[in-house]
């Protein structure tokens, strides 16, 4: 097992409400709901992790998001947990035309610790870090199902 060094609490649900969610003179409802779309809230939910728990931001496709301040060589991926379940296989193994590699999912993987955010309630989001062979063996698929949801953040 992989037990590299992080400087953040594993396997415990950290719960926050974000606060100033707004655009202007879009609503709030409107804004939260926006925001419940993982691909417009991961953009600012990395930012805000790097500001909140001890990680660095590291931006564009580099196969994480973070890496930690304290033990430089621990890497993280953030994941959004949204109402259609969680999918922490790699991006390129995600979509219509991709196939699933469990050889080189599980390698990759094994070499993270995860970042799972949920936002289905947002503006109260839940954080979960979790080492990657740890939800290999929880998830073998790579997928956290919706009905998982409750029982992976309590």
């Amino acid at each position: 097992m992989n037990e590299m060094n992080c400087s953040v609490q594993l396997n415990t649900t950290f719960t926050h409400t974000i606060q100033n969610a707004n655009f202007d003179n879009l609503s709030q409802e409107m804004v939260n709901t926006i925001f419940k779309d993982g691909r417009v809230f991961s953009h600012f939910i990395e930012k805000w992790i790097e500001n909140t728990y001890n990680l660095t931001h590291i931006p564009g496709c580099k196969g994480y998001d973070f890496q930690d301040k304290q033990f430089p060589d621990t890497l993280y991926d953030e994941k959004t947990y949204i109402a259609n379940g969680c999918n922490f296989r790699p991006s390129n193994q995600k979509g219509q035309g991709r196939t699933f590699n469990k050889e080189v999912f599980e390698e990759k993987t094994k070499k993270l610790i995860f970042c799972i955010v949920s936002n289905v309630e947002f503006p109260k989001i839940q954080i979960k870090f979790i080492r990657g062979c740890d939800l290999i063996q929880l998830y073998p698929k790579g997928i956290i199902s919706t009905k998982e949801r409750i029982k992976f953040f309590n």
